[in-house]
């Protein structure tokens, strides 16, 4: 994972924190995720950060899709898609719930193309998750009939995620969540010796009405001088 592409690697930890934030049992996906108010769906993009009139903005899109996703009128998390400029769909996740509506699995889904004219969505992979505590869910991710991953999530009293616990091939990782009030600021993996890498920091601009921002810088040298993405983000409210 270290050593993945700088717009993958932030495009995973967009998807982890995600997935990571749906912790069910009652609790509000929307609020733990940071979000306030009626939110209906929302739309990322990643951009370059621009410098401009003494601030970073952000400036041309990186790449040729962007995120959405979408929420219930009871704040749960619904769905995402991952879609192009022109529109179409690259990918989605779906989720499923119990009766109480505990989540318990989120399926994920990738565009292949058959010709150059046909296409299809096929499942990649699937989450699974148990609920153990009440601030611990436990996870697995299968492709097919393979285990690729299992871990464990764990939250503080908000609800928020603090610590992620992931085992890949019997290597133990784990990833910390550092937040400012309601906000994510940090987070950075640590390896089963101690080390600390991948940091991540973000800081926020531009806020709408209901207080959710609409620019995150986001920066993988801790000296905070240029951010490497710009995130930028429109919110639907119901």
């Amino acid at each position: 994972m270290i050593n993945m592409p700088k717009s993958f690697a932030l495009l995973f930890w967009s998807f982890i924190i995600l997935l990571s934030s749906c912790s069910g049992g009652g609790y509000s996906e929307l609020k733990n995720s940071g979000l306030k108010g009626p939110v209906k769906s929302f739309r990322e993009v990643r951009c370059d950060p621009t410098y401009s009139n003494g601030k970073w903005v952000a400036g041309k899109p990186l790449g040729n899709d962007y995120r959405v996703v979408h929420f219930d009128r009871e704040g749960r998390f619904v769905e995402s898609y991952s879609v192009d400029t022109s529109g179409d769909t690259l990918g989605m996740s779906t989720v499923t719930r119990d009766e109480s509506g505990e989540l318990k699995e989120e399926v994920f889904f990738t565009k292949f193309w058959l010709t150059p004219k046909e296409s299809r969505m096929y499942q990649t992979s699937k989450t699974v998750l148990e609920r153990v505590a009440d601030d611990q869910i436990n996870f697995e991710v299968w492709k097919g009939d393979q285990r690729l991953n299992e871990g464990a999530n764990y939250y503080d009293k908000k609800g928020r995620l603090i610590r992620q616990v992931q085992v890949v091939g019997g290597q133990e990782m784990t990833i910390h969540y550092i937040y400012d009030k309601d906000l994510l600021v940090e987070n950075y993996q640590e390896d089963m010796q101690g080390n600390r890498n991948a940091t991540q920091l973000y800081s926020y601009d531009h806020f709408d009405d209901h207080g959710n921002w609409t620019l995150k810088l986001i920066y993988i040298d801790e000296d905070m001088i240029a951010p490497d993405v710009a995130l930028s983000r429109e919110i639907e409210y119901y």
